[in-house]
């Protein structure tokens, strides 16, 4: 059934702070600092910052477009192009594939919010004050090891999206974006500022900024490619959700180029605070995804006002936690609004219920079922279930949804439609064609065949 949309941001500013919300989330200050800190650092950045303007930025347009097209939820909006402009209603299987996508990432998504609400609870209460190098390491792996409160953390946080999203858009998740925004921001500049003052911030702008190109492998550019793509949040319907609460006034080439430039400067930002206290601190900047469960509690607690600041910082990605996790929990409550003919109340209740579900998989991964394997051999050998869903949705289930959107945009959609939808100008639109028609479609099937 579809459901043309019955409801617009009531300012411009709002949906803008929704899209950058949806891009900016735990991939810019959990993920992207500690993937360059592996993979080689300025190389992996240079790389990383021109795959989200050839490849991201693009597909960001593409689904802002079918989305105002399509006024509707991500498979819906689809189907109605393709039916308005005489082609197969089957490829609603590129918004289907986009809203696994969005519940997959969501379900282990909610867990990792957890962990850091409950190092928020830690930093005000003391508890990450007088962390050493073996406590620092053994404060997160006592929160692994408890799936009760793991539990509890993951329900907090999908409770907090299921009452936002059961208000209407304008009082729901506009105003939530519009307060926790420009919050997240003030405390992202506040971290950098302190970082580089307390910190060493020469030696993170070297390590940022300084490509060693030796470092550059092929295993480095398909992460840093990857990780661009991840980092917009393309590939999961949010923008194509988004785009059909906007009105034709707004120019979605430039939004989309807005997107991403606020996306990467955020992430930037990040980067630089975490790597001045880093290496402030003379700590592994190289210490992958425990860089700020791990690393960088044990560089408050050596810092002053350590304490405040830690609380500030966890505060912070909690926030860019929200705001991406608000985008993918209404991707699967708008679909599950239209497609079960649901009313708002009970598709939020449903499908936070079953992302709480399928999460235990991600909860359990780390405890009681840490040594359960699917495969002994292949690419899931050795990957717990955590592992697993991480990997297809990232690898797989992300790339082909943004394949679906901007092939169908850049090639299935006629050449009149899509420049009159985008609303760009039309040097803006030349340069989208070319890069939604070889481009990017070139990358992302380059990045799925790396991981086959």
């Amino acid at each position: 059934m579809h459901k043309t949309s019955t409801s617009f941001w009531t300012s411009n500013l709002g949906f803008i702070m929704a899209c950058i919300g949806a891009a900016v989330g735990l991939g810019n200050i959990w993920k992207f600092p500690y993937m360059t800190g592996t993979q080689g650092g300025g190389a992996f950045v240079l790389i990383y910052l021109a795959s989200i303007f050839a490849i991201a930025t693009p597909i960001a347009a593409a689904e802002l477009l079918i989305g105002r097209s399509g006024q509707s939820d991500a498979v819906s909006s689809v189907r109605k192009l393709a039916r308005d402009h005489q082609r197969s209603e089957l490829l609603g299987w590129i918004g289907g594939i986009a809203v696994l996508g969005a519940f997959t990432l969501l379900t282990f998504y909610a867990v990792i919010a957890g962990w850091v609400s409950a190092y928020i609870i830690s930093a005000a209460s003391g508890g990450l004050s007088s962390l050493d190098a073996q406590s620092s390491g053994a404060h997160f792996a006592d929160l692994l090891a408890e799936p009760g409160k793991m539990i509890a953390h993951q329900i907090l946080f999908l409770l907090l999206l299921g009452l936002i999203l059961v208000r209407n858009l304008s009082s729901g998740l506009e105003r939530a974006n519009l307060v926790l925004m420009p919050s997240l921001i003030f405390m992202l500049i506040a971290i950098a500022i302190y970082g580089a003052i307390i910190g060493d911030l020469s030696a993170a702008l070297v390590f940022l900024f300084t490509p060693d190109f030796s470092k550059i492998t092929p295993q480095v550019v398909q992460s840093a490619i990857g990780h661009g793509f991840f980092s917009v949040g393309v590939g999961a319907a949010m923008l194509i959700t988004y785009g059909a609460y906007i009105d034709k006034k707004i120019d979605l080439g430039k939004t989309a180029i807005l997107i991403a430039l606020a996306d990467t400067v955020i992430a930037l930002l990040a980067g630089i605070g975490i790597f001045s206290i880093v290496f402030g601190q003379s700590l592994d900047a190289a210490a992958g995804p425990g860089l700020i469960f791990t690393t960088l509690p044990l560089a408050f607690a050596q810092i002053p006002a350590g304490g405040l600041v830690a609380l500030v910082f966890f505060f912070l990605v909690y926030f860019a936690a929200l705001t991406s996790g608000l985008s993918l929990a209404e991707v699967v409550i708008r679909w599950a609004e239209n497609r079960f003919s649901l009313t708002r109340p009970r598709a939020a209740i449903i499908m936070m219920g079953l992302t709480f579900i399928v999460g235990l998989a991600t909860v359990f991964s780390f405890n009681l079922w840490q040594d359960v394997r699917l495969a002994d051999t292949g690419r899931l050998a050795d990957k717990t279930l955590f592992d697993v869903k991480d990997y297809l949705v990232t690898a797989y289930i992300m790339p082909l949804g943004g394949l679906g959107a901007i092939m169908f945009a850049g090639w299935a959609l006629p050449q009149q439609a899509a420049r009159q939808a985008l609303g760009s100008r039309a040097l803006l639109f030349k340069l989208w064609l070319i890069t939604s028609r070889y481009v990017a479609p070139i990358g992302i099937i380059w990045i799925i065949a790396a991981n086959l």
